[in-house]
């Protein structure tokens, strides 16, 4: 069975039910472009960034998914769990920079939906809700 983690820099406590943040997701990373294309090019069947709780199969992947590092959960995903390769968002960036087209670009972000690998993938997984089962500080 995988074990997730999830960063945070609040404190709660263990049992605690974490879902999305919705709004706030969206002012935080709304304005980056890799973000919009991630979103803009998002198959219905997959859940939308805001609406889910992000989680790694690894503590030193924590800080690389943009998660806080003062407090660490370990969590319960209480539903159904994606697979993404966080890098292809990286990859998306250097690809707009160097001039990629946006067949190319659609390309990443179907990519990144669909859970393929790049060559140093860094596994992100989404969940719509999940269960705080241990809090510890970072």
């Amino acid at each position: 069975m995988t074990r997730f983690y999830h960063g945070s820099s609040i404190k709660l406590k263990a049992g605690t039910i974490l879902s999305g943040r919705g709004e706030d997701y969206e002012k935080k990373w709304g304005n980056n472009i890799e973000y919009k294309i991630l979103e803009d090019n998002r198959p219905d069947n997959f859940l939308s960034h805001k609406e889910s709780v992000f989680m790694t199969d690894n503590i030193e992947d924590i800080d690389n998914a943009g998660g806080a590092t003062d407090f660490l959960f370990t969590v319960k995903p209480l539903g159904p769990v994606e697979k993404h390769d966080m890098a292809w968002q990286s990859e998306i960036l250097l690809a707009i920079q160097s001039g990629a087209n946006l067949k190319e670009i659609k390309g990443m972000a179907n990519k990144y939906w669909e859970g393929v690998a790049t060559e140093n993938p860094v596994w992100e997984y989404l969940t719509r809700k999940a269960k705080i089962i241990k809090v510890e500080e970072y």
